[in-house]
């Protein structure tokens, strides 16, 4: 799964008062969820886009103003899972004034356990084909899946360096994994590295 790939779930844009004003020629803020990411940009004179990995998303509040709820729409705010989200530059992300916000909400949060629940499954796999090739595993760490947008998350290990009399090239490929799903950036995957083939 890569952040830069994945099939078109939800698209919309802020239907605020500028939109409507305007007929939908001006969009203050426009958003994409894809099975690997959140990608939106924002402003009208400039613009600002970013993507971030859907499985940051590990709860969502709902907001709607009277006006809005009239309208049909509310204010979607993400909460980003804060041992990862400072890679990315905020904590929170906000769809302001979208459409069906509460089909939306639950869309994410589902998605965002699918591919939580998708590299857990993967790297224990890849721990326990380890384990049978008679090496240790690497305790690298995905964040935990989170069964509901009610419940509690665990909290998230950070991780930690690999051990010695590993298998370097297992080592270097679950590193290369993780790059890709997002869960290390450019320079941790390289501090890694260099720490590995030290």
């Amino acid at each position: 799964m890569n952040p830069a790939l994945g099939d078109v779930l939800w698209s919309g844009s802020s239907q605020d008062l500028a939109s409507l004003a305007t007929g939908g020629r001006v969009q203050t803020g426009s958003y994409t969820v894809t099975t690997d990411a959140i990608r939106f940009s924002s402003g009208v004179i400039s613009t600002r886009e970013e993507v971030i990995p859907i499985w940051l998303v590990i709860d969502a509040d709902l907001t709607q103003h009277i006006t809005q709820r009239v309208r049909g729409v509310g204010d979607l705010t993400l909460r980003l899972d804060p041992a990862h989200a400072k890679k990315y530059g905020q904590n929170e992300l906000t769809l302001l004034s979208i459409e069906d916000p509460a089909k939306v909400r639950d869309l994410i949060l589902q998605q965002a356990n699918t591919v939580r629940r998708y590299w857990s499954q993967h790297h224990y796999q890849r721990d326990v084909e380890l384990r049978r090739a008679g090496a240790a595993s690497t305790n690298l760490v995905v964040p935990a899946v989170v069964a509901t947008p009610e419940s509690t998350v665990a909290p998230q290990p950070a991780l930690e360096p690999a051990q010695a009399g590993n298998d370097l090239m297992a080592q270097l490929v679950k590193l290369g994994e993780m790059k890709t799903a997002g869960l290390l950036t450019d320079e941790e995957f390289t501090a890694a590295k260099a720490k590995l083939l030290a």
